[in-house]
């Protein structure tokens, strides 16, 4: 039924990707194929520990924000310190939950499901390096995503997005942390831009302000049936 094994939602927070990818599981699973639900990207298991706790003991206990954008915001200089710490945390944390949540299940017949996924990782390092002008080594950083998204064949990915003001007031009907408009510009311009470059078929660019949840999946089926 499908021309890709492994199809990754990508876009702001907001945009809808949590619920269409479960709507997506519902109508996979009633047609009968293995399928799962993952998540992956930056601040996973080590590297979110390592946030935690250096956000409650340099910055403010804000509630508004995660603990990495407290600490961008409020001690760049002390981040930019332990940035490579970090970023080697965050590598190793991302390797042990693709391979457990994504390679193996692939290698046993799933049709993997993800939010966010390594195109986002490789937008998000590059994002944060620049505001804390950090010279990153983009070249070890991205060809150690890049060998990890060769493991698994081709891709298929959906961005979704939505206006600035809709995403908005869906973080506070869900009440998500709020995101800087610097941080939405690069999702809609880097991010887009690495996720088409990334996938191995047509990317699914979706505005879902103004389309229901049954449209917008109706649209996504249509694109992956074809």
């Amino acid at each position: 039924m499908l021309k890709s094994r492994l199809i990754a939602f990508v876009g702001p927070v907001g945009s809808g990707k949590s619920t269409q990818m479960r709507l997506l599981y519902s109508k996979l699973k009633q047609r009968g194929l293995k399928v799962k639900m993952s998540f992956l990207k930056t601040g996973h298991l080590f590297a979110f520990i390592l946030e935690v706790i250096l956000a409650k003991m340099v910055a403010s206990k804000r509630k508004d924000v995660s603990p990495i954008r407290a600490l961008v915001e409020e001690k760049p200089h002390f981040f930019k310190r332990i940035f490579k710490l970090w970023l080697g945390l965050d590598l190793i944390s991302i390797a042990i939950k693709f391979l457990t949540n994504i390679y193996i299940p692939l290698k046993l017949g799933y049709t993997i499901l993800v939010e966010e996924y390594i195109p986002a990782t490789i937008s998000d390092y590059i994002y944060l390096s620049k505001i804390i002008k950090f010279p990153l080594k983009v070249n070890f950083a991205i060809n150690y995503l890049l060998r990890l998204i060769s493991l698994c064949g081709p891709i298929q990915v959906i961005f979704l997005d939505a206006k600035n003001n809709e995403l908005k007031t869906r973080w506070k009907l869900r009440g998500s942390f709020n995101e800087r408009e610097d941080y939405l510009r690069m999702q809609r311009t880097l991010l887009l831009q690495i996720s088409r470059k990334l996938s191995s078929y047509k990317l699914i660019y979706v505005s879902t302000e103004a389309k229901t949840l049954t449209d917008t999946q109706e649209l996504i089926m249509n694109h992956l049936l074809v």
